[in-house]
């Protein structure tokens, strides 16, 4: 997902300060080398394996700064580490350019030694050393560990999607609950009535949709995974998937559990396969959606079905790109006042990046989106996340934030606005919030005062504990030129969202 965040220096000095004081984190590892340390392969399968990051050879992390060391032999140290990439038997995939390996000169005698490690495509990983795939590393905080072999599971089913596609030999149309393929049968009739749906088996209707087969050998009917997950008998998908679990919560108001739950775990009146659970769940949102509108009308700033559309395509993408084989996390979705939380199991196959510009789509389980495409619910073009990042940014809503990592993908999408999402801000705090994201992240203080109707006592409050205390602003400069502007999370989604809006205005 990153590609190069090595900062750009114009002058060895300020390359100099940087390595003294930067610290190791999750894309940054500042390694102690006389030559190549063979702890540089297990940073590198790291990287590769996880986001990406900066290995630096040649300083040493102190407090309260680091220690410049360099490198003694650079050159047999780069020699080194391209004979040993382009060794099969060291390491299983060469991710490095000539470009992404550079030197620099610090205190004239010193030299240091910058590799900028890109995250490995999804069908290279994982990537391994030493011959052995159990020697597989990822990026956990500020450190490297030994991926489980769960992890090293979920990057194998990574590298090749849509297992849902393959079919199952010993389960047929009887593990399929009637009610659901009937109720799914109706609706796509409904779409397609020239189709003449309605009048096929079962049996006819799966085989035409390509959710299931024949045997040419034994002539016996059976299904696809995905088909099984969306149409199945909770039992029937508890036999293929034991891992299978999806829940839905309503923790809105001041309950401090849940109003409403959804989930496969309880007796129900359906079968709780993703077909039932999906339009279960989305019937809950659309009533929470309406309420929300009806009682605050003063808000109404978007059609109600603006957003709508925003949180089916969320549940869509929750429910078809989930790894249902891993066993934690669980699938779920929850309401709360003012925002909503999707998460499951399993990574996104594309980066945030691509998430936001759209174009490109990877479902993990191509069966059940496919079975949500014929209901009209998805678009197979993969501009979800256009869409829902153009809804936030066109009714000043608070931006989406979507994380994921070999274990799980969460996404969180707001309908009030960045102020109003924190309810710990004074109302003071947020006019300055609001002020800011609206005119730019560079204002002083003596622009904001007499532009929010303030006294500058009140904004000099705002802002000290909105920096300090809060940490949404961020203070540059010194006496008047001091300047305050978002935190760089906030100011890099802002140009996300602006890549997206261009993508969409380019496809109308």
């Amino acid at each position: 997902m990153m590609t190069d965040i090595r900062p750009i220096f114009s002058n060895n000095e300020e390359l100099r300060e940087w390595l003294l004081n930067v610290h190791e984190k999750y894309c940054v590892e500042l390694k102690k080398a006389q030559e190549l340390p063979n702890a540089f392969w297990e940073t590198y399968s790291s990287f590769c394996n996880t986001a990406g990051g900066v290995i630096v050879l040649g300083v040493v992390e102190k407090h309260p700064q680091n220690e410049i060391q360099g490198v003694a032999n650079a050159t047999k140290a780069i020699t080194s580490l391209w004979d040993q990439l382009s060794n099969r038997n060291k390491v299983s995939f060469k991710n490095l350019k000539n470009e992404d390996v550079t030197e620099h000169i610090i205190d004239e005698n010193t030299t240091i030694i910058v590799v900028n490690v890109k995250e490995a495509p999804e069908g290279e990983k994982p990537v391994y050393i030493n011959d052995k795939l159990e020697n597989t590393w990822i990026r956990t905080g500020d450190g490297d560990r030994k991926a489980t072999k769960e992890e090293i599971a979920a990057f194998l089913r990574n590298a090749k999607p849509e297992q849902d596609n393959l079919v199952l030999d010993n389960f047929g149309i009887g593990d399929l609950d009637p009610d659901s393929v009937l109720a799914f049968k109706e609706r796509i009739h409904k779409r397609y009535p020239k189709q003449k749906y309605l009048e096929m088996t079962n049996e006819e209707f799966i085989s035409e949709i390509g959710a299931g087969a024949v045997d040419r050998v034994t002539g016996k009917f059976k299904i696809k995974r995905g088909t099984l997950l969306f149409l199945g008998r909770v039992n029937a998908i508890k036999e293929v998937y034991p891992h299978y679990h999806v829940d839905y919560f309503n923790r809105r108001g001041s309950n401090s559990r849940w109003s409403d739950r959804v989930t496969d775990d309880e007796p129900n009146e359906y079968q709780m396969n993703l077909y039932n659970f999906f339009f279960i769940v989305y019937g809950k949102l659309k009533i929470l959606l309406k309420e929300t509108f009806e009682l605050d009308q003063y808000q109404l700033r978007i059609p109600f079905s603006d957003f709508d559309e925003t949180i089916r395509e969320c549940l869509v993408n929750c429910l078809a790109h989930a790894d249902y084989e891993q066993g934690y996390p669980s699938t779920k979705i929850e309401a709360f006042d003012g925002w909503f939380h999707f998460v499951n199991p399993g990574k996104m196959l594309i980066s945030k990046r691509q998430f936001v510009m759209g174009g490109d789509s990877r479902p993990r389980n191509e069966i059940i989106m496919k079975l949500f495409r014929l209901l009209g619910v998805s678009e197979r073009q993969g501009f979800g996340g256009p869409l829902i990042y153009k809804t936030a940014i066109s009714n000043d809503f608070r931006r989406p934030e979507i994380n994921t990592d070999i274990e799980h993908t969460e996404l969180k999408v707001w309908n009030i606005d960045l102020a109003d999402s924190y309810s710990n801000l004074t109302e003071d705090e947020k006019k300055v919030l609001r002020y800011i994201v609206k005119n730019g992240a560079d204002r002083s203080l003596r622009e904001l005062a007499p532009a929010l109707g303030l006294t500058e006592y009140r904004v000099r409050k705002a802002i000290a504990s909105l920096v300090d205390e809060k940490h949404l602003l961020q203070k540059a400069g010194r006496g008047k030129s001091t300047k305050y502007f978002l935190e760089m999370a906030s100011v890099e989604m802002l140009t996300h969202l602006q890549m997206a809006l261009e993508v969409l205005k380019s496809c109308m």
